[in-house]
């Protein structure tokens, strides 16, 4: 683990980016990937302070809303993705998101990203494009998790003087 946070380091003084944006403190799902990256780039965040003033600003959560995951529960219970976990504690309060934006206009490419993961959905390329009817029942699931972006706020350099923020770089010198 320890080597993926100094390879995420090294690409944080090598790009110096403003922003970081990883998976949410729960992995989404208690996925083991999502936690090990979180964690990841969680360390090499707060290490990178070391950098004074070209360390990164800010980092986000990439989060799912309380309401969107309830339904999205609903909708994709018996499939073993989610079932059982706790709504609660696996959203996102509306109060906790930092930047939420309409991501409709990119519902599709999101769709072929994830038919990119069938080895963890069992979906294809094909099947969202030409869907049978309980891949469509899963991806009309999947499509309003996908129609709102939602980032909470995981940690800060300097003050955030404005809540909800209205983008990623508010408040930041960006020239």
């Amino acid at each position: 683990m320890l080597d993926v946070e100094a390879a995420i380091r090294a690409i944080i003084a090598d790009v110096t980016p403003q922003v970081i944006v990883t998976c949410d403190p729960h992995g989404g799902y208690y996925h083991p990937d999502h936690l090990a990256i979180q964690r990841a780039t969680t360390a090499a965040f707060f290490a990178s302070g070391v950098m004074g003033h070209e360390a990164p600003e800010r980092l986000f959560y990439g989060a799912m809303a309380a309401d969107v995951f309830r339904a999205f529960a609903e909708a994709s219970r018996g499939r073993g993705i989610i079932d059982g976990l706790d709504p609660d504690v696996f959203g996102a309060a509306p109060e906790m998101a930092a930047v939420s934006f309409d991501a409709r206009g990119y519902v599709d490419r999101k769709l072929s990203a994830l038919a990119a993961h069938q080895s963890a959905y069992g979906v294809t390329l094909e099947m969202v494009e030409n869907p049978p009817p309980e891949v469509a029942r899963m991806l009309q699931a999947f499509r309003p998790v996908m129609e709102r972006e939602v980032f909470l706020l995981g940690g800060a350099r300097g003050p955030v003087r404005r809540w909800p923020l209205p983008d990623f770089f508010d408040g930041l010198e960006t020239a």
